[in-house]
């Protein structure tokens, strides 16, 4: 691989770094909304059929296949937009997003259940659209700001970084002041009334975010803009040629389509933890709300001390190693969370070793996901470096939304395949603990850890097939430090 030294001119400041990393949390902060309360309080709470949900997750699941591809396209092609190609997308985010998860979370009283499916459709297309609007272009974004590899492995543990502090400080937030024992609900959660204002909170701090961290990059973009090729974007996505263009693409550049898949399979099985963890905390592991924040919070603090680990671990294996090795041991810990409880080799449910047993898992499932997840982000800035290469074009958008597809697919197909079981098997809606049934609790567990296993094992054989060109990543790296002198 060709050596250079970065140019002092795309060295980002500590306060740019700071900024990108703040870019990183309304995507995160969405998706713990999301995937933590959304199908447990329209499935439990709000009692809305599951199949009905599995419905409009679908929905909502096209449309998003449908726009991320065309707003990576169209942020590559912005040349000359009024606060940069990737910053006028992000700034016209921030109002959709708020108005959306609020939305959600703030349903009308006395709606009938397809008056709750419409208003789900509505309100949930807002949000995740919004949000997508801002996260693809702010992806593309770390790809641009340098093509030093040591300097990108920094940018990719600052996104993390700030994921994790999401991860860490919001459920925090949420069971200590929104979703508290209250007379008559013993399991917060299974309680309306917190979850207007939950969304009123998500809302306004997701705002605050997307402003700070636009009004924070929005220096080095300029600067990453100006010294970049002119931009011309994949026409076929922008016309709505979406099939054609996602082929050619993979077939111009096939580990798109790997990047892509495996985006997908690593959400799905986060999905099937984050969607299902209300679901297993009060009716198969028996916690009560003093522990769901905790079982986060070890997560979290795993993840964090693997952003210490993570370059000198990928050093030691290298980027794909580092990915398969970390991907196995979050596949392992989140699959034994089930797997012991149901062989009965767990503490008791409901008791204090059971919380710590839960805790300890995610614990070591968040030390291993940080491991796979930065040589992950630089891996996906190699290959839309090697998409530039192969098409001459600017690439980190189009290269972004198609994980991003990943991403959001990943997501979706947990709630719709997740509403739809609830569907079937009749799960209840609403009931105190002693009063569910043990076999709905034990289907739905056994469902749970069906979804891990087979997503599992077709993730660590898959991030194998990775293979980049470091010849046509270095002579990108190298184009682009020529210019910025």
């Amino acid at each position: 691989m060709v050596a250079f030294d970065l140019p002092m001119e795309q060295r980002l400041s500590w306060p740019e770094r700071l900024a990108w990393m703040v870019c990183a949390m309304p995507e995160l902060l969405k998706s713990f909304a999301w995937d933590f309360f959304v199908l447990f309080f329209y499935a439990q709470v709000l009692g809305l059929n599951g199949l009905l949900l599995g419905l409009a997750i679908a929905v909502i699941i096209v449309f998003d296949t449908v726009v991320d591809p065309w707003i990576g396209a169209l942020s590559d092609r912005m040349t000359g937009a009024r606060f940069g190609r990737r910053h006028t997308l992000m700034l016209a985010a921030i109002l959709p997003f708020m108005l959306g998860i609020f939305g959600v979370f703030s349903p009308p009283h006395g709606m009938s259940q397809v008056q709750i499916l419409l208003w789900l459709l509505g309100t949930g297309l807002l949000a995740r659209c919004g949000i997508s609007f801002w996260t693809v272009p702010a992806y593309a974004l770390g790809g641009e700001l340098s093509s030093d590899a040591g300097e990108r492995r920094l940018i990719a543990v600052m996104r993390n970084m700030g994921n994790q502090l999401v991860i860490l400080t919001i459920p925090v937030v949420a069971f200590a002041v929104f979703f508290v024992e209250t007379p008559g609900f013993a399991r917060a959660q299974l309680n309306p009334a917190p979850y207007p204002p939950f969304g009123l909170f998500v809302s306004l701090l997701g705002g605050i975010l997307m402003l700070v961290g636009a009004l924070g990059t929005m220096p080095a973009a300029r600067r990453a803009e100006a010294a970049g090729l002119s931009a011309t974007a994949d026409e076929a996505a922008l016309q709505g040629g979406l099939l054609r263009a996602f082929s050619q693409a993979i077939r111009v550049t096939p580990n798109i389509g790997r990047l892509m898949c495996v985006a997908f399979l690593v959400l799905f099985v986060n999905s099937v933890i984050n969607q299902f963890n209300l679901h297993l905390s009060t009716y198969f592991w028996q916690l009560d709300h003093t522990w769901t924040p905790t079982v986060q919070v070890g997560a979290t603090l795993g993840s964090i001390l693997a952003m210490f680990l993570a370059a000198p671990f990928i050093h030691l294996v290298g980027n794909r190693r580092a990915m398969m090795l970390g991907l196995g041991g979050f596949f392992c810990a989140l699959a034994s969370a089930v797997l012991i409880p149901l062989a009965g080799l767990a503490p008791t449910a409901g008791s204090q070793a059971m919380g710590m047993f839960v805790v300890a898992a995610r614990f070591f499932g968040g030390l291993s996901y940080g491991l796979y997840v930065v040589p992950f982000n630089v891996v996906t800035y190699e290959i839309g470096d090697e998409h530039e290469a192969n098409t001459g074009r600017p690439a980190q958008g189009i290269v972004a939304s198609f994980m991003f597809i990943g991403l959001q697919l990943g997501s979706g197909a947990v709630a719709l395949i997740g509403g739809s079981f609830l569907g079937l098997i009749g799960f209840p809606a609403g009931l105190p603990l002693d009063q569910m049934p043990t076999d709905k609790v034990r289907a739905l567990a056994l469902f749970v850890l069906a979804l891990i296993v087979l997503a599992g094992g077709a993730m660590a054989w898959l991030v194998g097939t990775f293979r980049i060109d470091t010849n046509k990543v270095a002579a990108i790296r190298s184009r682009h430090a020529g210019e910025a002198a």
